[in-house]
Protein backbone atom coordinates (compact mmCIF):
# COMPACT_ATOMS: atom_id res chain seq x y z
CA UNK A 1 0.00 0.00 0.00
CA UNK A 2 1.42 3.40 -0.96
CA UNK A 3 0.33 6.87 0.00
CA UNK A 4 0.69 9.84 -2.33
CA UNK A 5 0.00 13.49 -1.55
CA UNK A 6 0.05 16.08 -4.30
CA UNK A 7 -0.53 19.81 -4.11
CA UNK A 8 -2.91 21.06 -6.78
CA UNK A 9 -3.42 24.74 -7.54
CA UNK A 10 -6.98 25.83 -8.34
CA UNK A 11 -7.83 26.58 -11.94
CA UNK A 12 -8.79 30.16 -12.68
CA UNK A 13 -12.36 30.82 -13.72
CA UNK A 14 -13.83 33.76 -15.56
CA UNK A 15 -12.24 37.05 -14.50
CA UNK A 16 -14.39 39.29 -12.31
CA UNK A 17 -14.66 43.05 -12.17
CA UNK A 18 -12.74 43.65 -8.96
CA UNK A 19 -15.46 45.87 -7.50
CA UNK A 20 -15.26 44.07 -4.14
CA UNK A 21 -11.65 45.15 -3.86
CA UNK A 22 -12.62 48.75 -4.48
CA UNK A 23 -15.35 48.43 -1.83
CA UNK A 24 -12.83 47.00 0.66
CA UNK A 25 -10.40 49.86 0.02
CA UNK A 26 -13.18 52.47 0.32
CA UNK A 27 -14.43 50.91 3.54
CA UNK A 28 -10.88 50.94 4.89
CA UNK A 29 -10.52 54.64 4.23
CA UNK A 30 -13.88 55.27 5.91
CA UNK A 31 -12.85 53.16 8.90
CA UNK A 32 -9.55 55.01 9.17
CA UNK A 33 -11.38 58.34 9.02
CA UNK A 34 -13.79 57.23 11.74
CA UNK A 35 -11.02 56.06 14.06
CA UNK A 36 -8.99 59.20 13.43
CA UNK A 37 -11.60 61.95 13.31
CA UNK A 38 -14.90 60.44 14.53
CA UNK A 39 -14.74 62.28 17.84
CA UNK A 40 -14.78 65.61 15.98
CA UNK A 41 -18.30 64.81 14.76
CA UNK A 42 -19.43 64.80 18.40
CA UNK A 43 -17.49 67.91 19.41
CA UNK A 44 -14.91 66.16 21.56
CA UNK A 45 -11.95 66.20 19.19
CA UNK A 46 -8.81 67.28 20.93
CA UNK A 47 -5.07 67.02 21.13
CA UNK A 48 -4.88 63.28 20.49
CA UNK A 49 -6.68 63.42 17.14
CA UNK A 50 -3.53 63.91 15.07
CA UNK A 51 -1.75 61.16 16.99
CA UNK A 52 -4.60 58.74 16.26
CA UNK A 53 -4.63 59.78 12.61
CA UNK A 54 -0.88 59.24 12.25
CA UNK A 55 -0.88 55.84 13.96
CA UNK A 56 -4.20 53.99 13.97
CA UNK A 57 -5.72 55.78 10.99
CA UNK A 58 -2.76 55.19 8.71
CA UNK A 59 -2.45 51.58 9.87
CA UNK A 60 -6.10 50.74 9.21
CA UNK A 61 -6.08 52.63 5.89
CA UNK A 62 -2.92 50.92 4.63
CA UNK A 63 -4.05 47.44 5.67
CA UNK A 64 -7.51 47.80 4.14
CA UNK A 65 -6.24 49.40 0.91
CA UNK A 66 -3.63 46.67 0.38
CA UNK A 67 -6.25 44.02 1.21
CA UNK A 68 -8.63 45.66 -1.27
CA UNK A 69 -5.94 45.52 -3.96
CA UNK A 70 -5.38 41.83 -3.25
CA UNK A 71 -9.14 41.11 -3.36
CA UNK A 72 -9.33 42.97 -6.66
CA UNK A 73 -6.36 41.02 -8.04
CA UNK A 74 -8.06 37.78 -6.96
CA UNK A 75 -11.21 38.64 -8.90
CA UNK A 76 -9.32 39.84 -11.98
CA UNK A 77 -7.36 36.58 -12.08
CA UNK A 78 -10.56 34.55 -11.89
CA UNK A 79 -10.04 33.09 -8.42
CA UNK A 80 -12.45 33.12 -5.48
CA UNK A 81 -11.91 35.07 -2.28
CA UNK A 82 -12.56 32.69 0.59
CA UNK A 83 -15.19 33.40 3.21
CA UNK A 84 -12.59 33.60 5.99
CA UNK A 85 -11.00 36.62 4.29
CA UNK A 86 -14.34 38.42 4.28
CA UNK A 87 -14.97 37.37 7.88
CA UNK A 88 -11.65 38.85 9.02
CA UNK A 89 -12.38 42.08 7.15
CA UNK A 90 -15.80 42.40 8.78
CA UNK A 91 -14.34 41.63 12.21
CA UNK A 92 -11.62 44.22 11.73
CA UNK A 93 -14.08 46.86 10.56
CA UNK A 94 -16.40 46.12 13.48
CA UNK A 95 -13.57 46.40 15.99
CA UNK A 96 -12.43 49.64 14.37
CA UNK A 97 -15.94 51.09 14.56
CA UNK A 98 -16.19 50.24 18.26
CA UNK A 99 -12.67 51.56 18.76
CA UNK A 100 -13.76 54.91 17.35
CA UNK A 101 -16.54 55.01 19.95
CA UNK A 102 -14.22 54.23 22.88
CA UNK A 103 -11.02 56.14 22.03
CA UNK A 104 -10.43 58.92 24.55
CA UNK A 105 -9.45 62.42 23.53
CA UNK A 106 -8.27 65.40 25.53
CA UNK A 107 -10.73 68.26 25.86
CA UNK A 108 -10.83 71.35 28.13
CA UNK A 109 -12.86 69.31 30.64
CA UNK A 110 -10.45 66.34 30.56
CA UNK A 111 -10.51 62.99 28.80
CA UNK A 112 -13.75 62.05 27.01
CA UNK A 113 -15.01 59.30 24.74
CA UNK A 114 -18.02 59.32 22.47
CA UNK A 115 -19.97 56.77 24.49
CA UNK A 116 -19.03 57.82 28.02
CA UNK A 117 -18.33 61.53 27.99
CA UNK A 118 -16.21 62.71 30.92
CA UNK A 119 -18.06 60.72 33.61
CA UNK A 120 -16.47 57.95 35.62
CA UNK A 121 -16.60 54.92 35.82
CA UNK A 122 -17.87 54.77 32.22
CA UNK A 123 -14.79 56.64 31.00
CA UNK A 124 -12.42 54.14 32.59
CA UNK A 125 -14.36 51.21 31.21
CA UNK A 126 -14.40 52.71 27.69
CA UNK A 127 -10.66 53.36 27.81
CA UNK A 128 -10.11 49.80 29.06
CA UNK A 129 -12.10 48.39 26.16
CA UNK A 130 -10.38 50.57 23.55
CA UNK A 131 -6.97 48.91 23.79
CA UNK A 132 -8.14 45.33 23.12
CA UNK A 133 -10.41 46.56 20.31
CA UNK A 134 -7.46 48.26 18.63
CA UNK A 135 -5.22 45.22 18.96
CA UNK A 136 -7.89 42.82 17.70
CA UNK A 137 -8.83 45.19 14.87
CA UNK A 138 -5.26 45.53 13.61
CA UNK A 139 -4.57 41.79 14.05
CA UNK A 140 -7.65 40.74 12.08
CA UNK A 141 -6.79 43.28 9.36
CA UNK A 142 -3.32 41.73 9.06
CA UNK A 143 -4.82 38.24 8.90
CA UNK A 144 -7.26 39.42 6.20
CA UNK A 145 -4.37 40.85 4.19
CA UNK A 146 -2.40 37.61 4.37
CA UNK A 147 -5.45 35.56 3.40
CA UNK A 148 -6.28 37.93 0.52
CA UNK A 149 -2.75 37.67 -0.85
CA UNK A 150 -2.94 33.87 -0.65
CA UNK A 151 -6.34 33.94 -2.38
CA UNK A 152 -4.93 36.05 -5.21
CA UNK A 153 -2.41 33.32 -6.01
CA UNK A 154 -5.08 30.64 -6.30
CA UNK A 155 -5.93 28.18 -3.58
CA UNK A 156 -3.77 25.12 -3.19
CA UNK A 157 -5.43 21.89 -2.16
CA UNK A 158 -3.82 18.66 -1.11
CA UNK A 159 -4.92 15.57 -3.06
CA UNK A 160 -4.28 12.36 -1.16
CA UNK A 161 -4.42 8.90 -2.70
CA UNK A 162 -3.87 5.40 -1.42
CA UNK A 163 -2.76 2.84 -3.98
CA UNK A 164 -3.45 -0.74 -3.06
CA UNK A 165 -0.96 -3.13 -4.54
CA UNK A 166 -2.01 -6.73 -4.96
CA UNK A 167 -0.68 -9.14 -2.37
CA UNK A 168 2.01 -11.49 -3.70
Amino acid sequence: MTYTATQVRAQAGAPGTGMRGAAVASAGIAVAGWVSFGRDLFGIGGGLTLLYAATLGLSFAALFVFTGLAVRRTALRGFQTRAMTHTMLIASGGCAFLLGLTLPDTTPTGLQTIISGPSEPALGIAIGIANPLGVIGIATAIIALVLAIRDSRGRVTLVETWNEEPAA
